[in-house]
């Protein structure tokens, strides 16, 4: 079982807790753009073109697909980056930020630990994430259009086009998010 959780410990970005106003990065503004991204397609468009070889599905994979690449070389750079404080404590309204570690000691029996998040942690364990990301997004989008141009029922659609987005739209938000923490925020000594 602690192998299931190890493949899936990029994702373990979501379980940060205590960085201001990260639940709204994560989950509320992902969620407004995609219902408002719906409405524009489903209402203002036809929900046809979304599957279309010049649709938004293959113009956003094309882009999606090159990204893992350059989250893998932040995650890189952010790992072996030499300035003294990238290792110390982040520092958020609500205390240090911290993660639960969970592990198996050599005697095989398992343990639970609380880590507080340096800045380096918190990046890698952000571009970790938005590489895994983008590779379940490929994936998931690789999988589901054979099986959508061959359904007929609109509701598939409808529920692929919501889910599709919701990791689009958390993907971009969260980009944006390293984007500003590694090209403002880092830089700053509190």
């Amino acid at each position: 079982m602690y192998i299931i959780h190890q493949l899936f410990r990029p994702f373990g970005y979501l379980s940060v807790k205590g960085v201001s106003g990260k639940f709204i990065y994560d989950w509320l503004i992902p969620l407004a753009l995609t219902f408002l991204s719906m409405g524009y397609f489903y209402g203002l468009t036809t929900p046809a073109l979304l599957l279309s070889n010049d649709g938004f599905f293959k113009n956003t994979i094309s882009f999606i697909s090159i990204l893992p690449g350059f989250y893998i070389a932040a995650l890189a750079a952010i790992a072996t980056f030499n300035r003294k404080q990238i290792d110390d404590p982040l520092i958020s309204d609500n205390g240090t930020p911290y993660i639960y570690v969970k592990g198996v000691k050599e005697n095989g029996k398992p343990y639970r630990t609380k880590e507080d998040m340096t800045r380096r942690l918190f990046l890698c364990m952000l571009f970790s994430f938005l590489t895994a990301e983008s590779i379940l997004l490929i994936m998931l989008h690789n999988f589901a259009i054979p099986l959508l141009s061959n359904v007929v029922n609109p509701y598939c659609l409808i529920v692929y086009s919501f889910a599709f987005l919701l990791i689009l739209w958390q993907l971009l938000v969260t980009t944006f998010f390293g984007l500003y923490y590694l090209g403002d925020r880092i830089h700053l000594n509190n």
